[in-house]
């Protein structure tokens, strides 16, 4: 077995993990999870027959009942920018808990996943919480609550995994990029 690429932190709860990068297309897991429902689009009938659909822009001010197509575009368009701000904080969730599950390996800690206490004290808080059973979302709930317990930590292993692109070749790979557009030809 080879051994994993990555930053090795020591934690304030005692864990060392480590941190690898988070994977570049990442984001598809996510959108294909919790996409974004589709604008409300407004239907316009064209003299040849055909059908032309415009994204629905909502006035300043609710529209009349009275006037029915209105009010229905503008209760469509409504509708879907509060579900979208829903999906929204859940899709924020996810890149969390994605970045955990995917980026961060525990090495050595003072508490071992296997234990049975760290589960009973995350019960215990919540009445009608249990800690999940499957491997993967039993481990980001070992994470949260006996793992990564400061908020500077959390940005820390946020910032390190999102951190992987830059390393000496691709700066040198830039600055020879930018000095050809400048017109200029450098060898490294």
């Amino acid at each position: 077995m080879t051994e994993q690429k990555g930053i090795r932190l020591t934690l304030s709860s005692g864990f060392t993990v480590l941190v690898k990068p988070l994977p570049p297309y990442y984001l598809d897991f996510i959108d294909d999870q919790f996409p974004f429902l589709k604008p409300t689009q407004r239907k316009l009938k064209l003299a040849a027959g055909d059908i032309l659909e415009i994204e629905y822009l909502p006035p300043d001010v609710v529209p009349n009942k009275s006037n029915a197509e209105e009010y229905e575009l503008y209760l469509s368009y409504k509708t879907v920018e509060l579900k979208n701000a829903e999906i929204l904080k859940i899709r924020e969730r996810a890149r969390i808990d994605f970045l955990l599950s995917n980026c961060v390996v525990i090495e050595d800690g003072p508490v071992k996943f296997e234990d049975k206490d760290w589960v009973i004290r995350v019960e215990a808080a919540f009445p009608n919480y249990k800690v999940p059973e499957h491997l993967g979302k039993r481990m980001l709930a070992f994470l949260k609550s006996n793992v990564i317990l400061h908020a500077e930590e959390r940005s820390t292993i946020v910032e390190t995994s999102c951190f992987q692109e830059v390393n000496l070749q691709g700066i040198i790979d830039a600055l020879q990029g930018f000095q050809l557009e400048m017109g200029r030809k450098t060898t490294a």
